[in-house]
């Protein structure tokens, strides 16, 4: 069986440097002095940048960890302060200390509570599957917690004045945006990106109903900490959607059949290739049956798919993984008929 370009070698070695590239670091001291601006006083010498997380800059105290953000344009943090506001009394999501947006420090700053424990990434293996699937019924909890945060729109939470009626519209020019993008830098042929891009507005439409509410775009074991099988912390609210309810399974189904696509080009790759949690599929079905009742479960999770192709081509981390998604996007995706769904990515995924 060939080897999939993303589990190279070569793949992770240009994923690495990438987040090096991408991820803006800042100085102790402009976090030190954003937390004083916050009236918010630490021990400099305590002051660490966060090993995980690779998006988004991420600093840890005993105490908080702190995320610091530059773009004006871009609010990356909101989402974590809706959660926690929502439900950090009665679940264990990390409780906000402070949140400012450029008023009274030069950045968007997010100040919450240090979650205590481990994070799963580092020991999930060691937990058996009892324990891992008890810790999974405790994510699941807080998952159908968010879902009852209800929005009269679709989009980023984060982004407030960019909103849509509905999560077709949204996808829509979503796709549309990386497409320009695609084009523009010549990152695929114009005949392959068409012929998705056709596919994908004939059957968008599948959106064009439902409701909206708070979707963890990010749910893996890099954002779950604990102590034993008891969950001490759900964290990362930063990519959170106005989505329906079927979003939420791109993240848990990818953590389920590859985990290790969410620790590329970091040291835990290795130990992560080529496993998988497919035991706990059983319990993401009990645990949100609403979802899976759903008759054309298989085509949304299709057509987002196609959405997240797109933009990760758009994003151009990789010149040969464009390539290679480009190609299984037209192989498995676009699928005309039951039988072609049947073999979609989500469709193989779904029959285990």
């Amino acid at each position: 069986m060939t080897e999939k370009y993303t589990d190279s070698d070569k793949y992770q070695q240009e994923i690495a440097a990438q987040y090096k590239d991408r991820v803006f670091k800042f100085t102790p001291e402009q976090v030190i002095d954003a937390l004083a601006k916050l009236s918010i006083q630490i021990v400099p010498e305590e002051l660490r940048a966060a090993s995980a997380g690779n998006v988004n800059a991420t600093y840890l105290t005993p105490d908080l960890a702190i995320k610091v953000n530059q773009d004006r344009e871009h609010p990356d943090y909101i989402a974590n302060k809706i959660a926690a506001d929502k439900l950090s009394a009665d679940y264990p999501v990390p409780k906000v200390v402070a949140y400012d947006f450029f008023q009274n420090t030069p950045f968007e700053t997010l100040v919450s509570e240090r979650v205590k424990g481990t994070m799963l990434l580092e020991d999930i293996f060691e937990l058996s599957p009892e324990q891992q699937a008890a810790l999974f019924r405790q994510i699941l909890a807080i998952v159908r917690e968010l879902h009852n945060i209800k929005f009269n729109d679709f989009g980023w939470v984060n982004l407030e004045d960019k909103s849509y009626p509905t999560y077709a519209e949204y996808l829509k020019a979503d796709f549309a945006e990386n497409a320009a993008k695609i084009r523009k830098e010549g990152l695929c042929s114009e005949e392959d990106l068409a012929r998705i891009e056709q596919y994908f507005y004939q059957q968008v439409g599948i959106f064009n109903q439902g409701e909206s509410v708070f979707v963890h775009t990010d749910l893996h074991m890099g954002n779950m900490l604990h102590e034993g099988d008891k969950l001490t912390g759900l964290i990362d609210f930063d990519w959170s959607l106005k989505a329906p309810k079927v979003a939420t399974l791109q993240s848990l189904l990818g953590f389920i059949d590859n985990p290790s696509q969410f620790v590329e080009g970091t040291k835990d790759f290795a130990k992560y290739k080529g496993k998988n949690f497919y035991h706990l599929l059983p319990v993401l079905r009990e645990e949100l049956s609403d979802v899976f009742e759903d008759p054309q479960l298989v085509r949304k999770l299709n057509i987002i798919h196609i959405s997240s192709g797109i933009m990760w081509v758009a994003d151009n981390w990789s010149e040969d993984w464009n390539k290679e998604m480009i190609h299984n996007l037209l192989a498995q995706e676009v699928a005309e008929t039951d039988e072609e769904l049947e073999r979609s990515y989500y469709g193989k995924v779904l029959a285990h």
